[in-house]
């Protein structure tokens, strides 16, 4: 049985806090990646609203499927699935924007965070499938520009 749970990504520059915290990691450079004991709707424009910096947030399900949101305080944004396959076979409903309609909203993201993403990356991330969602999710992390360290 895989992870069901909210992880959220965000240049807080404080720990996460909140009853429903099972693990966190300091990303470097203020960005810190919290992962939730179930879900937590709102979190992702709160921390938005709050930090006044853009943020991530992706809804896991048992591992296998991520749904995928960020935001900015422009309110500019992109949506997606990673493992999309997964997602289809769960249901989940079509994503109104293509795989590269997605990538320029992601650059465009990054860009506003002041990262400094990785294109073909990220371009290869949206497509991909790894054993667990959340492996998928780390490495766009990375892809966009938020590396540990």
């Amino acid at each position: 049985m895989g992870y069901t749970g909210r992880i959220l990504v965000a240049r807080t520059g404080k720990p996460f806090e909140g009853a429903n915290l099972l693990h966190e990691i300091d990303l470097g450079n203020g960005w810190r990646w919290a992962q939730l004991d179930g879900d937590a709707r709102g979190a992702l424009a709160a921390l938005v609203e709050e930090s006044g910096r853009p943020a991530l947030s992706a809804y896991v399900m048992d591992s296998d499927v991520a749904d995928v949101e960020a935001l900015s305080p422009s309110g500019s944004g992109w949506h997606t699935y990673l493992h999309p396959d997964t997602a289809a076979e769960f249901g989940a409903p079509e994503l109104e924007e293509s795989a590269d309609e997605v990538l320029m909203q992601a650059l465009a993201w990054a860009a506003e965070a002041g990262l400094i993403p990785d294109p073909e990356a990220i371009r290869a991330l949206l497509t991909a499938h790894n054993t667990f969602a959340e492996e998928t999710l780390r490495e766009l992390v990375a892809a966009l520009g938020i590396n540990p360290g």
